[in-house]
């Protein structure tokens, strides 16, 4: 997998921060070898597009809620990760920032 050109095509998408890692982690979908960054909450992942419940825990304070469904991701990471073959793994949420992952489908389990 060539790496380096995905966090080049993050990059150019206005995605900067992803970083290499790998191994084994407790997050389903996330082992073997991935691309793992945080991006603004933003399109799908905005409060607006959530169903009712979601929005209203969302509100709540302290929370964050959201699905995190990886269609749920903005288009243009799923745009780069079904070019290069890749999974996407939405890891974490919060107020303002959600942690995402392109994973190797052939280098974990799902």
């Amino acid at each position: 997998m060539d790496w380096e050109g995905v966090k080049k095509e993050l990059r150019d998408a206005g995605y900067a921060g992803f970083e290499f890692d790998s191994g084994k982690t407790a997050v389903p979908g996330l082992s073997g070898e991935w691309l793992i960054g945080k991006i603004a909450r933003e399109r799908k992942l905005k409060r607006e597009n959530q169903s009712l419940l979601i929005r209203i825990c969302d509100y709540l304070p302290g929370s964050a809620a959201v699905n995190a469904n990886p269609e749920n991701a903005p288009e243009s990471i799923q745009n780069i990760a079904e070019r290069h073959g890749l999974n996407v793994v939405i890891v974490s949420v919060s107020n303002d920032k959600v942690r995402i992952a392109l994973c190797d489908p052939s280098e974990h389990d799902l």
